[in-house]
């Protein structure tokens, strides 16, 4: 059996180069989503403490 070339080499080296990066941005921008949770979740936190010592 032949090997392959450094041609098909080539070519997988720079598919696998490209899913890794789209996997790094797509691994930041759910971790842009988790932090706008995270911010909501306390803002909806300090709102009901605040009403809670107006009561």
């Amino acid at each position: 059996m032949a090997r392959r070339g450094q041609h098909s080499f080539m070519k997988r080296q720079k598919e696998i180069k490209r899913k890794q990066k789209a996997q790094e941005k797509m691994d930041r921008r759910q971790g842009k989503n988790q932090q706008v949770d995270d911010i909501d979740e306390e803002e909806v936190t300090e709102r009901t403490e605040e009403e809670e010592e107006e009561e």
